[in-house]
């Protein structure tokens, strides 16, 4: 927010306050807004110049919160002696515009009763406790997200129970397209990149399309400067467990001879070795990453265009002792639990591995049309080259032979979305949006897990709003069709299969302010998912995740009618939301142990198969926090999954383990030079999984854990520069634990204790977001 304060002196107990509320890029008044007092239980809505005026206001001090559906919430706490103009200038926020979302912003609580649905947002400060780290260990102490780790270097998102291709990430406005698929594939995004972070939890298909079925993670760069100047910032992180090293430099800046003209440019490293546990060492758990960015806008009354460019590599190990030479060695090492023998730390990365490069491409514009609305254009491209090593011996012995990787795999894609938004007229406000996808995928490697193929995804949607008093309802559809061509070889001939998918879906929500500080929305939304590559095709080992795979021809698309109700609450000194869900799936598709592992000339496998199922998914997430005094805030966090296998009537297999969280934050006396000094204890205990199949799995679910962690973190100047340092300890007990969602619980313990240094050193003129 931007405020411009103009006062005119008074003397009296009573003021009025008068303003404006403004687009923050396009600059133009914006009709509709709400702007009220909490405290007072007092608030106007916005004419069409988008001025408004509140009278009679109490001097003193009091917190304001403006609001308009389609751009984040902001808020402030004014001191009031005489009368006040002041101008809040919004910025749009892309999830928040449909479907009657609203995000509720990490910092600025108070959009947490703007929205009829379970969104999180982390921004910069949220963000910066958890850089050097992977995109799902920043997420995971979210209310409903968990991870399912493959090793301390693979971390993927799961929300409420769903993951890989059911929930989409956006990446600079573009949907993330690598090989989500693989259970150990992570999104390829810098850690250092995102300036916020926002989680939907929940199908978001209208507008996103069938791979938004369980939610979206939407991912944003920093803005680019609308000041002329010149600024940036270092990241320096280290880590004690796996002793790595990681950092990031960002530098931005915008001309002073062509107003409007901005660009941004960022380099990172991260190199790690093999992660420690309790006990033993986890050979061959490093990793290196080398990621770059660019970005470069401009922007003027009407118009804007940004280009956003971005390059991921990463080269990381696979625990060796995942991959086992033949059947009895297998069962012998699940039943013993640990390494057979104790390995020495090493930064050395040897098969089984992967390498991953991720190339984006991102250019979008929007111009702003007089009393119609706003047009938006976006375009991008995306290559994702995956190779993946196997640790045995190929056929040939020749060094040629062994260099090469057993899975090569190059996904490229091409996305066009064109989506215009009108003007609010008679309390409605909605958008109209196309969008079109082309992929081809190329398979290289030495197996064959997947096949080549083309597919081919377009669709068209529509989402509008009606907002009245304390009600605000919306509704919208859209349709999807998607045709996958499957180029295979088949007795020395290539065989090609034609798929086609076509489905609709559609979404009602509501959302009722209950009064000042209390909310309540109610969504109802159907959702569908075609089969993808490797459900319909896998027929091999996967060797990141050191599984045998089997696919089925026969799956047809997933359906998925969802219903939620999220109950908010922001007081002055608490907070809460307290959400719950019910996902009824027809033809879930899933991964099923199987009871007999698979021998192959590459040793002997977990076997698994893809096996479809009516099902449900029902659950609870949220949380209660409360500021007790200025200097110390408690909070409790849960999470509770319920998955179950309607025609077999038994649990689903790999859903969350009951999670629950308690933290506080303590702020502590500033001494000489120290600003913003606090500190932060938490603890999360996690209940042992015993909602599973029976006799459907090579090992029992691991016990349950409890881990503590902290940090202490404050600001101070440096030769005159301002210096961000955070230190923190996770697993501060150095407890012996397993997820049952990582992926080698059946081989070792998660990670140990890690003492982990940041600091975060801005120069320039550089503000933080």
């Amino acid at each position: 927010m931007y405020a411009q304060n103009t006062a005119q002196p008074r003397d009296r107990t009573q003021v009025i306050f008068t303003g404006k509320v403004i687009d923050r890029q396009l600059k133009r008044p914006l009709p509709g807004a709400q702007v009220y007092f909490p405290d007072l239980r007092r608030g106007t809505v916005t004419n069409e110049d988008g001025q408004f005026e509140i009278k009679d206001i109490q001097a003193g001090q009091h917190k304001i919160i403006c609001r308009l559906l389609g751009y984040a919430t902001v808020t402030d706490t004014l001191t009031f002696s005489q009368d006040l103009n002041y101008e809040f200038r919004l910025a749009v926020t892309p999830l928040e515009e449909q479907e009657v979302t609203v995000t509720a912003d990490a910092n600025d609580h108070s959009g947490l009763t703007g929205s009829s649905r379970s969104v999180a947002v982390l921004r910069s400060t949220e963000l910066e406790r958890a850089r050097g780290q992977s995109l799902g260990e920043t997420l995971k102490d979210i209310p409903g997200v968990t991870v399912m780790q493959t090793g301390p270097s693979i971390a993927k998102p799961v929300v409420r129970g769903l993951h890989s291709d059911r929930i989409l990430v956006l990446n600079a406005g573009v949907s993330q397209e690598g090989q989500q698929w693989g259970g150990e594939h992570a999104p390829e995004i810098d850690p250092f990149a995102p300036a916020r972070i926002e989680v939907l939890k929940g199908a978001a298909g209208v507008q996103y399309g069938s791979n938004a079925i369980g939610g979206v993670i939407r991912i944003e760069p920093r803005a680019l400067r609308d000041t002329p100047g010149f600024g940036g910032q270092v990241w320096l992180n280290g880590f004690s467990n796996n002793l790595q090293g990681s950092g990031s430099l960002l530098l931005e800046g915008a001309l002073h001879k062509i107003p409007g003209l901005a660009w941004r440019v960022q380099g990172s490293l991260r190199k790690a070795g093999d992660a420690q546990t309790p006990d033993y060492n986890m050979r061959n758990s490093g990793f290196f990453e080398r990621d770059a960015a660019l970005g470069f806008g401009y922007q003027s009354t009407r118009f804007s265009t940004e280009l956003n460019l971005s390059h991921f590599s990463t080269e990381l190990g696979i625990f060796s002792g995942a991959h086992i030479g033949n059947t009895t060695d297998l069962l012998r090492a699940i039943e013993r639990g640990r390494p057979l023998t104790k390995t020495d730390f090493s930064y050395d990365l040897r098969p089984p591995k992967q390498d991953i490069v991720h190339n984006l491409l991102s250019l979008k514009s929007q111009i702003q049309f007089v009393r119609l609305g706003r047009l938006e254009a976006q375009y991008g491209w995306q290559q994702n080259h995956r190779q993946e090593f196997d640790a045995h011996k190929p056929y040939n012995d020749s060094l040629a032979a062994r260099a090469r990787p057993s899975f090569d795999l190059t996904l490229t894609t091409h996305s066009v979305d064109l989506a215009f938004s009108h003007q609010p007229a008679h309390n409605f406000f909605g958008r109209l949006g196309v969008s079109g996808v082309r992929q081809g995928n190329v398979q290289q490697g030495t197996i064959l897990l997947i096949p080549n193929f083309r597919a081919y995804t377009g669709g068209v949607y529509a989402l509008e709003t009606w907002a009245r008093g304390r009600w605000t309802i919306s509704f919208g559809g859209r349709f999807e069709a998607r045709e996958m061509k499957v180029y295979r070889i088949s007795q020395q001939r290539i065989v090609v299969t034609n798929h086609r998918y076509n489905n609709l879906t559609g979404v009602l929500g509501a959302l009722y302010q209950l009064g000042p500080s209390w909310s309540l929305g109610m969504n109802l939304g159907t959702a569908w998912r075609p089969p993808g590559i490797n459900e319909l095709y896998s027929n091999g080992v996967h060797h990141g995740t050191a599984q045998f795979e089997i696919g089925d021809l026969n799956l047809k698309s997933e359906r998925s009618l969802q219903a939620d109700l999220t109950l908010k609450h922001d007081g002055e000194r608490s907070r809460a939301e307290l959400s719950l869900y019910n996902n009824r799936m027809r033809d879930l598709i899933f991964l099923m142990p199987q009871p007999e592992p698979t021998l192959t000339i590459r040793g002997a496998f977990p076997t698994f198969r893809y096996r479809q199922a009516d099902a449900v998914i029902r659950g609870f997430d949220g949380f209660v926090q409360h500021q007790f005094t200025d200097f110390f805030e408690l909070g409790v966090s849960a999470a509770i999954v319920y998955g179950q296998n309607l025609e077999a009537s038994e649990p689903l297999v790999q859903m969350p383990a009951d999670r629950f969280r308690l933290f506080t934050h303590w702020r502590l006396p500033k001494p000489k030079g120290i600003t913003d000094a606090h500190l932060d204890l938490g603890g999360a205990f996690v209940r042992r999984q015993t909602r599973v199949p029976a006799n459907a799995d090579y090992a029992k679910p691991p016990a349950p854990y409890a881990l503590v962690d902290a940090s202490l973190g404050f600001q101070f100047d440096l030769a005159a520069q301002p210096v961000i340092f955070d230190a923190s300890v996770q697993n501060v007990l150095n407890t012996r634990y397993r997820d049952y969602l990582s992926r080698y619980r059946y081989f070792i313990d998660d990670p140990g204790r890690s003492f982990i240094l940041r600091l975060q050193i801005p120069f320039g003129k550089f503000e933080q977001e």
